[in-house]
């Protein structure tokens, strides 16, 4: 029987649609479930040091994603909660955040930092162990999608042996050439084979009830819909599905040329552009504009679509892309934001305007992203100073870029928001002692409640509209305000004590 090994860290509301008489060990579903433990975060939490490098207020998160992450709802809380365990979770080698992976010392385009860095992390041991339980002297063809999963794919061929090992992925597919090159990986088949995905159904079809699945994959765990068909997931080039339904994250060059058949069968998509001048013209990472009306009229009613706009894209100043968020946050066309990243200029894609591109760093073996340099283009301290702005102006913007964000609607609104929770007996990072926080996942914030609040803020987090009515005026003025400083309340109550 085929061994199919899906390393971390890739998307894991996603799974392998397997071929038929294949196994999969799913080490990245593993891995997620290991560390968003919710035991294992209280436990964390409770250390005398406080759990994290961040100390109390770390503490203070764990316990937060603990309490989330058992409600067992699959929400944009649930993901946060994830991301807060992945990002607490402290490693010599490797810093790890709901949808990234960073190396502490150098680059995953670097060869010898991923396999420094594949030699020294403790995070992903127990799954690099499994694997080679499992695989049982058997050839085991790990799927590398993404440059954040080689440190644990290099740590599997040197675990499992060269000469049992096939890397495939996408990732392999564009770099087999330089993944030739890496004497550590001599003996190592490359396959420019990349499975099919699908959107694993508690992260699809919400109201199933269905248990997040981990570890081996069985054909019947792919996520499916209502009428019993799988949802695929789409990157990148990726072709259309010939049938069936399918949600993605496409670029919006790519996505504007799909057929009407194809969009009238999405269930979810996400277009990536670098800038939005309304829907008649939006530029893809090409840098080329089509226009997106006949794909936003092929989709049926109701299917979310949002767009993830990257600033820094050659040619566009700070004024081009601002224009381009206001039209994303006012939601024109129906188009919702889904996000706001950094432009990177991938090696193979051509750029539809001027730019000198600059040769990579010495010792980057496994370039992806190159530097370069055009005419009227945000600085990366521009970039980094209009995102973290609009971040702060849109609390609402999805948790990463993961397939479960493509397929979600819109939530029900509430005054508290989902990724808070009223947590008790934490220290807290004002070094006033043990006490009882409201605690945001989302802004990463904490609010100590006196006596007198701690009951009527639960109740409020309980969903209950009037459960500020009995404070009086002056006080239900002060807590509110600072529980919207802490990031716990949305809406209007929320942006009007932010500003």
């Amino acid at each position: 029987m085929q061994l199919i090994v899906v390393p971390p860290l890739t998307d894991f509301t996603t799974e392998v649609m397997a071929p038929a008489g294949a196994e999969v060990l799913d080490l990245n579903a593993r891995i997620v479930e290991r560390l968003a433990d919710p035991s294992r975060l209280q436990a964390a939490a409770r250390r005398p040091a406080g759990g994290t490098a961040e100390g109390p207020l770390g503490a203070l998160l764990e316990l937060a994603a603990a309490a989330v992450l058992e409600r067992g709802v699959f929400d944009d809380a649930h993901l946060r909660a994830v991301g807060t365990a992945l990002r607490l979770a402290a490693d010599p080698a490797v810093r790890l955040d709901l949808d990234r992976l960073e190396l502490a010392e150098g680059s995953t385009q670097s060869s010898r930092d991923v396999l420094g860095a594949a030699g020294r992390c403790e995070l992903f041991r127990p799954e690099i162990e499994l694997a080679a339980e499992a695989a049982a002297g058997r050839r085991a063809h790990v799927v590398v999608d993404a440059g954040r999963q080689l440190p644990a794919a290099f740590a599997l061929v040197a675990a499992l042996g060269a000469e049992r090992v096939t890397l495939c992925g996408r990732l392999v597919a564009r770099q087999r050439a330089a993944l030739r090159r890496v004497p550590e990986l001599a003996g190592v088949e490359l396959l420019a084979w990349s499975p099919a995905r699908a959107i694993r159904p508690s992260w699809y079809d919400r109201a199933s009830g269905r248990p997040q699945n981990a570890g081996r994959a069985r054909p019947d765990d792919a996520l499916v819909t209502r009428s019993g068909k799988r949802v695929r997931w789409v990157t990148g080039a990726c072709p259309p599905p010939a049938d069936g339904p399918w949600a993605g994250r496409l670029d919006a060059v790519e996505a504007a040329a799909w057929p009407r058949d194809a969009l009238a069968r999405c269930r979810g998509l996400t277009i990536i552009a670098t800038r939005v001048d309304f829907l008649a013209a939006v530029t893809g990472l090409n840098g080329v504009t089509v226009d997106l009306r006949r794909l936003l009229s092929a989709i049926a009613p109701g299917v979310p679509v949002a767009c993830e706009l990257v600033l820094g894209a050659p040619g566009m100043d700070a004024g081009v892309v601002g224009e381009s968020v206001e039209l994303l946050a006012a939601g024109a066309g129906g188009v919702r934001l889904a996000g706001l990243r950094p432009y990177r200029m991938a090696i193979r894609t051509p750029w539809a305007g001027p730019s000198v591109r600059v040769p990579p760093e010495r010792g980057n073996d496994l370039v992806r992203w190159i530097r370069f340099d055009a005419p009227g283009t945000m600085r990366a301290y521009e970039v980094a100073a209009m995102i973290s702005d609009w971040l702060g102006r849109l609390p609402g913007l999805p948790a990463g870029r993961l397939a479960a964000c493509s397929v979600a609607g819109q939530e029900p609104a509430s005054a508290w928001d989902p990724c808070a929770e009223v947590v008790r007996g934490g220290a807290g990072p004002d070094g006033g002692g043990p006490g009882t926080f409201a605690v945001s996942l989302r802004s990463g914030r904490s609010l100590r409640l006196r006596p007198y609040q701690v009951a009527p803020v639960a109740r409020l987090a309980a969903d209950d509209p009037h459960a500020l009515d009995t404070l009086p005026e002056r006080a239900r003025t002060e807590l509110t305000a600072g529980l919207a400083r802490a990031g716990v309340l949305r809406g209007r109550e929320g942006a009007a004590a932010r500003t």
